[in-house]
């Protein structure tokens, strides 16, 4: 058995104009944007940069050489892939991870620091990023020493036109596939394909977990006055978190169709689609499904967030009619005082002790009223969702 490269790669929503602020970092150790100087010296020299290029093709491309003996190439639509020759799989494992992890992630990670936030709910959400390592002239029982040795347990194994697939959950080993291009082309696919199907079930996740929080607040039945503006703050940090993702899963499709293009299609029937399952169409459903859902999600967030408005509107007119009721009552009791006198009282220091009696109460009863208000518990109306949804 003959072990050539390891692969690791991701994907990440990027552009044309992404590629050419990685250029400029990577090339030139600048940015266009206010960081200091510094702190973009340590991130660049941390890379270990051997050589830099760019690269024109279907994908125009970044390919970057290290002393480290890992290469790499940034794709402008964001995909991302790490190589590099064998000498020992368990070090080799250890060393691309580490420099996908600790130093290409974070170097990156400061260049696209500014403009529109990762939400919290996302960034939480961790991905096991699978190895993978191509062999040739690999029997089956050196293939299964392999995965043994590392501490691995192959749960598929699918083979066409003698080249076969080994899967487990943390490595993919592809045996015989010769043709360095189509190696390349097919590595590049399927993780693009595992990266945006991973996108999408992060997000499928991130909904569940703010329905039930948006389900917590909404059906609580009844809420107290004084809880009315906490809760529906607490609401428009999830209509943040939600708006930010609606627009990344809108930016999606545009991607899948960018690289159906561009691929080979003849040579993703004739292994990618046998080897790893996946089609375009299938990303492209499930991309349809995933956006139905999110615009569920808003429209059951904008319910909630209009019935938390109302309560609040209503608390606050409670207040403030009841504090109109008082001050009338007040007003109307000093003029009945004075209709029947010839002249206005003289000024006494017992007279400045009552009126700051009277103010006193009536600060009192502003206060009483208020918070008896605040206390008070309002009704939540909530409507029946169809869960069973066809």
């Amino acid at each position: 058995m003959t072990i050539q490269r390891i692969y690791i790669g991701g994907w990440f929503q990027r552009t044309t104009l992404h590629l050419t602020e990685i250029w400029d970092f990577l090339k030139h150790g600048r940015s266009n944007l206010d960081f200091p100087k510094e702190d973009l010296d340590e991130a660049r020299d941390s890379l270990s940069l051997d050589e830099v290029s760019r690269e024109s093709g279907p994908l125009e491309y970044i390919l970057v050489k290290t002393a480290k003996g890992i290469s790499y190439r940034i794709y402008e639509d964001g995909l991302i892939i790490l190589e590099k020759e064998f000498k020992s799989l368990k070090d080799d494992f250890e060393a691309i991870r580490n420099y996908y992890d600790d130093k290409l992630s974070q170097a990156l990670s400061l260049i696209f620091s500014k403009g529109a936030p990762v939400p919290k709910e996302l960034a939480s959400i961790k991905t096991i990023l699978p190895y993978i390592v191509t062999v040739a002239d690999a029997t089956k029982g050196e293939i299964e020493k392999t995965f043994k040795d590392s501490a691995e347990d192959v749960y598929s194994v699918l083979t066409t036109k003698n080249i076969e697939v080994y899967r487990s959950p943390g490595m993919i080993l592809i045996n015989n596939l010769k043709d360095e291009n189509l190696t390349r082309e097919i590595i590049e696919s399927q993780i693009f394909f595992r990266e945006f199907k991973s996108q999408l079930h992060r997000y499928l996740a991130i909904h569940r977990i703010l329905w039930e929080k948006i389900k917590t607040i909404k059906e609580r039945g009844e809420i107290r006055g004084n809880d009315i503006d906490s809760l529906r703050n607490e609401l428009a940090v999830y209509q943040k978190t939600i708006n930010l993702i609606g627009a990344r899963i809108d930016q999606m499709p545009a991607y899948v169709k960018t690289r159906q293009k561009i691929t080979d299609l003849e040579k993703i029937d004739d292994y990618l689609q046998p080897l790893f399952q996946f089609k375009f169409e299938t990303l492209l459903d499930t991309h349809e499904y995933i956006k139905h859902l999110w615009e569920m999600t808003k429209n059951y967030l904008t319910s909630a967030i209009e019935t938390f408005s109302e309560l609040q509107a209503k608390s606050t007119k409670n207040t403030i009619s009841s504090l109109q009721l008082i001050t009338t009552i007040g007003v109307v009791a000093a003029i009945l005082g004075y209709l029947g006198r010839d002249a206005l009282p003289k000024f006494t220091s017992a007279g400045l002790i009552y009126f700051l009696l009277l103010m006193a109460m009536t600060w009192l009863i502003n206060g009483v009223v208020s918070r008896f208000y605040k206390n008070k518990k309002y009704r939540i109306k909530s409507e029946d969702i169809e869960k069973d949804i066809k």
